[in-house]
């Protein structure tokens, strides 16, 4: 990320960036995952989790794929919602999909 990209960050989304090294050690600490294992299970390289650690910001797949396995939406680092929130909702829409889905699958005994 260039310095001039950097300027256009607003000051709540650099503020959420700079507690992203202490999310991820903490998820992994909570997962018991060394930096290797968090990096296969993301499909990253060992050395971008170490340098998220240190607080350097990875790309936009890392960050995409960082950020998904925290369960953090992207609204949480400009402010605009709350993880919990979102991630609840974001499970309420999932449920509802899978039973639309489920009621207009039809079963073996009605085919």
């Amino acid at each position: 990320m260039t310095a001039h990209n950097r300027e256009q960050i607003p000051d709540k989304a650099k503020a959420r960036l700079r507690e992203l090294p202490a999310l991820v050690a903490a998820e992994r600490a909570r997962t018991g995952l060394s930096q290797r294992q968090t990096a296969i299970a993301l499909g990253l390289s060992p050395s971008t989790i170490g340098r998220v650690e240190k607080g350097q910001l990875p790309g936009l797949a890392g960050f995409l794929a960082v950020a998904g396995w925290l369960r953090l939406p992207l609204g949480w680092f400009t402010g605009e919602m709350d993880p919990q929130d979102a991630y609840r909702r974001g499970w309420d829409d999932c449920a509802a999909s899978v039973r639309a889905v489920l009621d207009t699958t039809p079963r073996p005994e009605e085919s």
